[in-house]
């Protein structure tokens, strides 16, 4: 402004002295008045329309769930994280809940922003997130959509530009690793595959770190990472770990409790590095961690009781998604309706908030009452 403010005295006490005709460099003058107008109009009539389009990362860590889960089942409070995720914009609900209790399920009602109509094959599924709605509408709005390497087969998004972290060798063949589990070569197989996971959460972590360094956009970053879901193959501070077996140590993998609670400090570790490099590199960003699903860590497995229910259906939920209020609807269902409304012109009506559990029959019982009115030991 004061650079501007000095041009303009000496440009005027310029024209007012001299006695040249200036009728061309007034008409320049109006056409570039006439174009910072209708500029004004545009981002005025339209807002956001010559706006830069917004990045956004949206990280899953694999039953990562809440601080009242973590307290009471697992006695660790999970207070620091939260507290730096609050410092860093992000709006987190007092309590949520994830609609289903399994990943595919999860992923496939945050990515097409809907409750699915029934349970249907596990294949419809599967193709419902090959080609879901969200990637589909970023694709349209011209972002370059990046994937990360979670190790699970069925997702095989058609709208993906770039994978990360697929490079690293792993048996891409669930054939030959059921033929090769069942052989003598059993014990190298898994030693080989916790190797490969371990490989690829740390690749993952890495270029989480380092993309939003890079200029290109706009782009859509979708990382799902296998942590602190079991195996527990972490240390709190990154070091591997062997995980447990019964004939080792009497344990199964959800009932080492300080296990889960090891991997996931080293989550939380590695995923608030990736959120200070976003925040610092790319302020404007938008960003969602959360967990897919609670933890059926410490619960027993033997009986499906309202307690075990509500654990794995308890999760972090944290959005970061600058200069938007809609906080009352802000649920994993509403995610994506919520920052294409805000940001790309759309009008989706926001959902209300159910929870499944299946039956004996494989059927879907709304339990969203319960969950909400049931209160943890």
């Amino acid at each position: 402004m004061i650079i501007s403010t000095i041009i303009f005295i000496i440009s005027t006490i310029y024209f007012v002295k001299s006695r040249k005709s200036f009728a061309l460099s007034i008409k320049i003058a109006n056409v570039f008045a006439i174009t910072l107008i209708l500029f004004t109009l545009v981002q005025f009539v339209i807002p956001g329309a010559l706006a830069e389009k917004p990045n956004v990362y949206h990280i899953i860590l694999d039953e990562y769930t809440d601080n009242e889960i973590l307290m009471k089942v697992f006695n660790y409070d999970n207070e620091k994280f939260l507290e730096f995720l609050n410092k860093n914009g992000f709006y987190m609900p007092d309590k949520s809940f994830s609609t289903f209790g399994s990943t595919p399920d999860e992923l496939n009602l945050i990515l097409n922003m809907d409750y699915p109509i029934n349970r249907g094959w596990v294949s419809d599924s599967y193709q419902s997130l090959k080609n879901n709605k969200v990637m589909s509408i970023f694709s349209a709005q011209n972002y370059s959509i990046i994937e990360t390497n979670s190790i699970m087969r069925w997702k095989n998004f058609s709208d993906v530009d770039t994978k990360l972290c697929y490079d690293i060798n792993f048996i891409d063949s669930e054939f030959l690793e059921q033929v090769l589990r069942k052989s003598i070569i059993k014990y190298f197989l898994e030693q080989h595959y916790n190797d490969t996971r371990r490989d690829i959460i740390r690749c993952t972590f890495n270029e989480l770190s380092e993309i939003a360094s890079q200029s290109s956009g706009p782009k859509y970053v979708f990382s799902h990472v296998y942590v602190p879901h079991p195996p527990f193959l972490f240390g709190p501070n990154g070091e591997n770990v062997i995980p447990d077996h019964r004939e080792i140590s009497g344990l199964q993998s959800w009932e080492n409790t300080q296990g889960y609670i090891n991997q996931l400090i080293y989550a939380t570790n590695q995923v608030s590095i990736v959120i200070k490099n976003i925040v610092k590199n790319d302020p404007n960003a938008i960003i969602i961690v959360q967990g897919d699903t609670g933890t059926s860590t410490g619960t027993d497995r033997t009986t499906t009781t309202m307690k075990d229910i509500y654990q794995t259906h308890s999760i972090l939920y944290a959005v970061r998604i600058p200069d938007v209020n809609d906080f009352e609807s802000m649920m994993p269902v509403n995610t994506y309706r919520i920052i294409f409304n805000n940001y790309f012109n759309m009008n989706y009506e926001y959902l209300e908030q159910h929870s499944y559990t299946s039956d004996q029959n494989n059927a879907w019982i709304d339990i969203t009452e319960k969950l909400h009115e049931y209160r943890f030991d």
